[in-house]
């Protein structure tokens, strides 16, 4: 179906390769998961599949992609378009309708079909993706997972013969994720369907595929085949894994095997409570709603110092509604915004940014200097910090890995390094709060890793930190209490381990595991030796 011969790419002006000399067959039916760390060129390696490199972006293109038996450097994009289904990472600025059901039915009514023939399609679409709730509302209104479920329902509503999605569940709550995940098995059951993935999240895509790809610095595929053989090259893997290889058991075994390993693992201590500190951020009753319709109802809660608090809830609970109106972007109907004892209400948004930062789901409109450098020398200029600004900023830059992209253009980087640079940009002030909605998305592991170092030593050293996410792995991680949004109220909060366990929603690839609120991480994993071996000898 899809055969790539030498395949190397520069971006215009670009002084190294996106992509270098990269050879791979898949065959029809396949489902292969893409890998890699950010900036790796997963998306510009599906961009090369669906046409985009180089007839949008130009650049150099040297090799050969044959899709389908089209060439995709002589036939035309539209015409890949009708083979090729497309889920980019970033889907707001993809849409080309203004409501779900007009988006939905848009491919549909290029193709010409049948007016019937859309009707069905579009309601066959919107019940598998339990979109009835959202069919007349204005895309522009939904929250960022809502608008990712639409734009993966526009591209599977065609039944394209490949399909290219760029991780498309990285916004989404795990009900939302599973239901995708199920209908892409079920598309290549019934119709043979090739599906390439780009996801960090391995965990719940390797059950279902069938071929893996990993790609490396430089472009450079590294390793392709059957995902077992590419996984034991890769630095990173699945928290189950990642727990199997502190635990010197080979490959990862099989999960009885790890349960009952992890049963009998000593545990890492649980760092030393807290609460002593002084709430530095307080929510009391808050309330918010759109036309009248409520979306956050008498929310209360506080962060103290030296906390980190996760936020979870699904698609549409209010999660990114709260930060906001924390952050004064949305003006509450009724409730108090306290930080250190002051009452926001008085205060700008700009008055609040000298005490709280803010990093929305898609950082682009917060990145729009010529430089990842000069991003941070404008907000140091901004808040009157012009003492020292590039010692400053450059230190920052190389505890978040951004050295070597200081001097890019923001917007020309992965979704994994525009993340990072606009949590650079709010971050180099040393605010007492930080906001983050969804901070992991489009970041690798070990890039994560290095983010929830960076969250403990600004823990340490007094920041209250509040982070919403979906990602249930990483809250687990780095979060000392968790709180359950559903439906604009919160219906849990607790110690994170001990509340996430709680809600079998959001409980972690070990909790499910083991049945225990502990291990919920691998880092929590200690080795333990066995009288007579070690667990690699009982492997």
């Amino acid at each position: 179906m899809i055969q790539i011969e030498r395949l190397t790419y520069f971006y215009p002006e670009a002084r190294t390769a996106a992509l270098h000399d990269v050879c791979l067959e898949v065959a029809a039916g396949d489902f292969l998961l893409v890998a890699g760390q950010s900036a790796t060129g997963k998306s510009t390696f599906l961009h090369a599949i669906n046409g985009l490199v180089p007839h949008f972006y130009g650049g150099r293109f040297s090799g050969r992609v044959q899709v389908d038996g089209l060439d995709t450097r002589q036939a035309i994009p539209a015409r890949l378009a009708a083979r090729v289904g497309t889920v980019f990472q970033e889907p707001a600025g993809r849409f080309v309708a203004t409501t779900v059901a007009d988006e939905i039915a848009f491919g549909l009514e290029l193709l010409g079909l049948p007016s019937s023939t859309i009707r069905r399609s579009v309601a066959d679409t919107i019940e598998r993706m339990d979109l009835g709730r959202l069919l007349d509302r204005e895309l522009n209104e939904l929250s960022g997972g809502e608008q990712q479920r639409v734009a993966i329902a526009a591209a599977l509503c065609r039944q394209p013969t490949v399909l290219l999605l760029d991780e498309p569940t990285s916004q989404l709550d795990r009900q939302s994720a599973e239901s995708v995940i199920d209908w892409l098995v079920d598309l290549r059951a019934r119709l043979g369907v090739t599906t390439l993935i780009s996801e960090h999240r391995l965990a719940r895509l390797l059950p279902h595929i069938n071929q893996m790809a990993y790609f490396v610095e430089g472009g450079r595929l590294e390793s392709a085949g059957p995902p077992d053989d590419v996984l034991s090259q890769m630095p990173y893997a699945p928290a189950a894994v990642m727990a199997a290889r502190r635990l010197g058991l080979r490959n990862g075994n099989g999960s009885h095997s790890l349960r009952e390993a992890l049963l009998q693992a000593p545990l890492a201590p649980p760092e030393p409570s807290r609460t002593e500190a002084a709430p530095r951020l307080e929510v009391s009753r808050l309330m918010f709603g759109f036309d009248q319709v409520p979306v956050l109802e008498e929310v209360s809660f506080q962060v103290r110092g030296s906390e980190i608090v996760g936020l979870v809830g699904c698609n549409g609970s209010g999660k990114t509604t709260l930060l906001r109106c924390l952050m004064g972007l949305l003006q509450p109907g009724a409730g108090e915004v306290t930080v250190d004892g002051r009452s926001c209400r008085e205060y700008s948004v700009a008055q609040r940014a000298r005490w709280m930062a803010y990093v929305p789901q898609w950082p682009d409109a917060m990145l729009f200097a010529e430089s990842v450098l000069e991003e941070l020398r404008l907000t140091l200029r901004n808040h009157g910090l012009r003492d020292q600004a590039d010692l400053r900023a450059q230190a920052l830059l190389a505890d978040l890995g951004l050295s070597a992209v200081a001097q890019s253009y923001p917007r020309d980087l992965s979704a994994g390094e525009r993340q990072r640079a606009a949590l650079a940009a709010v971050m180099v002030t040393q605010p007492a709060i930080l906001l983050l909605d969804e901070p992991t998305l489009g970041m690798d592991p070990l890039g994560q890793e290095n983010l929830a170092a960076l969250l403990g030593r600004w823990r340490q050293e007094g920041m209250a930190v509040l982070l919403a996410s979906h990602d249930v792995e990483f809250i687990a991680r780095v979060s000392d209490r968790v709180l359950l949004l559903e439906a604009g109220t919160l219906t849990a909060e607790g110690p994170a381990a001990e509340t996430l366990h709680g809600n079998p929603m959001y409980r972690t690839e070990l909790q499910q595991l083991t049945g225990r609120a502990r291990p919920a991480t691998p880092q929590e994993v200690l080795t333990l030796p066995f009288a007579g071996g070690s667990h690699a000898d009982r492997g």
